[in-house]
């Protein structure tokens, strides 16, 4: 069968929508343009003009997320998936003896206990453990 390595840069490729964005990040930024702008315009007499922006940004930076932030190869919404179920689901842990490291130890240090015992009691001369 006749296979060919595809470079990196052609398997990243993400076709482009508008100016250069793909189309989730188009319409992340559509999205937030669409939540603050009114958040802006209603809250300029309600709320002061020092705090005023805080609130837009806040509003404003989950649309962005959605189409910008990668972290490790997950998209936004599949690592806030992954936090929450982290988070939030009982975590499990399952400890297995896989090559039966555990048992080897523990026989070493019963071993151990029985010499000590034995020298304790003079059954063994200390020359005799140490060959």
């Amino acid at each position: 069968m006749l296979s060919m390595k595809i470079p990196a840069e052609i398997q990243e490729y993400k076709s482009k929508l508008v100016f250069g964005l793909s189309a989730r990040q188009f319409f992340s930024i559509a999205g937030a343009i669409l939540v603050g702008v009114p958040i802006a315009i209603f809250g300029r007499g309600r709320i002061s003009a020092d705090v005023l922006p805080w609130f837009v940004i806040a509003a404003v930076i989950p649309f962005f997320a959605f189409g910008f932030f990668i972290f490790h190869g997950m998209r936004f919404e599949e690592l806030v998936k992954a936090l929450c179920n982290m988070w939030f689901n009982p975590q499990e842990r399952v400890y297995e003896d896989a090559d039966g490291i555990f048992q080897q130890i523990h026989e070493e240090m019963i071993e151990e206990e029985i010499v000590r015992q034995r020298i304790a009691n003079g059954d063994y001369e200390i020359t005799e453990v140490m060959k």
